[in-house]
């Protein structure tokens, strides 16, 4: 089923991960860190380079740029860099992108080696369990299936170096990466079809079924033994059986890494770190979901204020949230599905987008390397079994029937200029993709298959993520969900449904979704007019440019006719500070 922000009044099923829910806003640009983009040695550039954002916000700007500030001591990061790869000193520094959580610099050395620093910015929360679970999780992927592999899987890059806490001479946490050669697919992904594109197809198909094969003990995130302090995570196994293929490889893998608690950046948030909640691991879906609820529910007794702009809750909210919250803990042991595989501890990418798949810059498009894999989780099957955001197809502008038939193509089509026919030819081939890809892994992969034709499919993958966001984003989407499940109750479980929405409050509910969904359209038109991505945010160049088009926008824009308030205004939400 298709894992949107609908209000679930009808289904759709062509089905999607929802977890990369907020990737468009990625301010990251990995095309200047592959091959082909030749350094000239220079100096290294100045601490306000180094440590500050290069992006600005059309609103909360101050507070964006505070929360992205990350110094560390440039001299001793060099060192270690140098003795990460073996140089006796670094020719150049360049800071080759940004991401939403992380600062990416190349660093060249006098004997030809390349490294990439990433440097971890506070708006993370707790960055020391960030780092040390993806480190950990890079490095368990190639270890466990560098030599078991056919040649399409593509690994993490090689860690070098790394330090999970401030308590270094670097004096920030960091990671030294093997340079990964190639360019970000996503710029050739509008150009290539057939064998090309089918490469890259492929290869995303293959490092799903290795990771999403392997059973664990747990639902939580990987780490080395040495960093779970807890006793009894550190004497819990890491798989579910002894005998996993192959058993030489796994043997050595369960004494080197242990499940703990969830990396899943919405968990240790500025604030909502401080929350005393149960972070995992957990032995099963029921017991997530539950932990899940009580969560939202003592942060909204402790650290919550209500009185903030940043966040979408309405003091109104609170009893009906706090409803929706309680209403989750008891339906999650009714909503388990009976086949125990479907919700097995697996591992997948966090974010399997364009940005994060690296391959060459020419010929049939296989992945050779995925980055970024921070958040990354061993959770329920049927929350990691869904289309990857690379091939999901949600800008709508040609429909995919639910039926399974081929997108159709607009009726005036030979009446756009060639520019908007180029326009509709890659929409069309991006949807295509995706109904591609959602009809053909049910016969290729049956478990997944029988996943996505589960009737609440996009409840058993969205409750989680919906529940640990509804404070900050309000009650809508999570409210949502528990709509669908009432409506399709019948086919779940035996017994009456103990979700209770009336008629009326169903039918508001709707209503309130398709003001929220037109409203969003309007705010996407927007941030197009205006030039800016979805967070607000633009180049420093570009700045000055984008706030004259901003306030010209704001003129004109009409909050009855709009559904909602113009968008950009100190104290407005976001994503990031919330």
């Amino acid at each position: 089923m298709l894992a949107t922000r609908a209000c679930y009044c009808r289904t759709a099923s062509i089905p999607c991960r929802s977890l990369a829910r907020f990737s468009s806003q990625l301010n990251f640009c990995p095309c200047a860190c592959f091959r082909g983009f030749h350094l000239t040695p220079s100096a290294r550039p100045d601490n306000e380079t180094l440590f500050r954002s290069s992006s600005r916000w059309l609103c909360n700007d101050d507070l964006q740029r505070k929360v992205r500030c990350a110094p560390f001591n440039p001299d001793a990061l060099e060192q270690i860099a140098c003795d990460a790869v073996g140089a006796e000193r670094c020719i150049s520094w360049t800071r080759i992108g940004e991401g939403s959580f992380n600062r990416i610099f190349l660093l060249r050395f006098d004997s030809g080696a390349e490294a990439v620093v990433r440097i971890p910015l506070p708006v993370i929360g707790n960055v020391q369990r960030a780092v040390a679970s993806e480190v950990a999780t890079m490095c368990y992927i190639r270890e466990r299936w560098i030599t078991n592999r056919s040649r399409n899987v593509p690994l993490p890059p090689k860690v070098l170096a790394w330090h999970s806490s401030y308590k270094n001479p670097a004096q920030t946490p960091y990671m030294i990466l093997e340079y990964a050669p190639g360019i970000a697919l996503y710029r050739r992904w509008p150009a290539i079809e057939g064998k090309m594109a089918g490469a890259a197809l492929q290869s995303i198909f293959e490092l799903e079924w290795a990771l999403l094969r392997q059973v664990f003990s747990h639902h939580g995130s990987l780490y080395f033994a040495e960093d779970t302090l807890d006793s009894d995570e550190c004497s819990r196994p890491l798989y579910v059986h002894d005998d996993c293929d192959p058993a030489e490889v796994n043997r050595k893998l369960a004494a080197k890494y242990r499940i703990g608690p969830t990396a899943n950046r919405e968990w240790g948030r500025p604030g909502y770190g401080d929350v005393d909640a149960d972070r995992g691991p957990w032995p099963d879906l029921q017991t997530m979901i539950k932990s899940a609820a009580e969560f939202q529910l003592r942060a909204m007794d402790t650290v919550v204020d209500f009185s903030s702009p940043h966040i979408k809750l309405k003091p109104s909210d609170i009893p009906l949230l706090r409803r929706l919250l309680d209403t989750c803990i008891l339906i999650a042991p009714l909503i388990i599905p009976s086949n125990p595989a479907m919700t097995a501890p697996v591992l997948n990418h966090p974010d399997l987008s364009l940005n994060n798949l690296i391959v060459p810059p020419d010929g049939l498009a296989y992945v050779h390397h995925v980055i970024d894999w921070q958040g990354a989780t061993v959770s329920p099957f049927c929350m990691q079994c869904g289309v990857p955001p690379a091939i999901q197809y949600t800008e709508g502008v040609i429909p995919i029937p639910d039926d399974g038939s081929m997108p159709p193509w607009p009726n005036n089509l030979d009446k756009m200029s060639p520019s908007e026919q180029e326009y509709i030819h890659i929409q069309h081939r991006y949807a295509c993709r995706h109904r591609g890809y959602a009809l053909r892994i049910p016969s290729m992969d049956p478990l997944r298959g029988g996943v996505w034709a589960l009737p609440h499919s996009t409840v058993l993958e969205c409750l989680v993520p919906f529940i640990t966001r509804c404070v900050s984003d309000g009650p809508l989407d999570l409210r949502g969900l528990l709509v669908s499940l009432q409506e399709c109750w019948s086919k779940i479980a035996d017994g009456p449904c103990p979700i209770d929405f009336t008629q009326a409050e169903i039918a508001a509910h709707c209503e309130e979704v398709e003001a929220q969904s037109q409203y969003e359209r309007n705010v996407n038109k927007l941030h197009d007019t205006i030039g800016c991505l979805n967070d607000g945010s633009v180049r420093e160049d570009q700045l000055e440019g984008a706030k004259k088009k901003m306030e010209r926008c704001r003129q004109q824009w009409d909050e009855r006719a709009m559904k909602g308030p113009f968008p950009f205004y100190e104290g407005a939400h976001s994503y990031y500070l919330t």
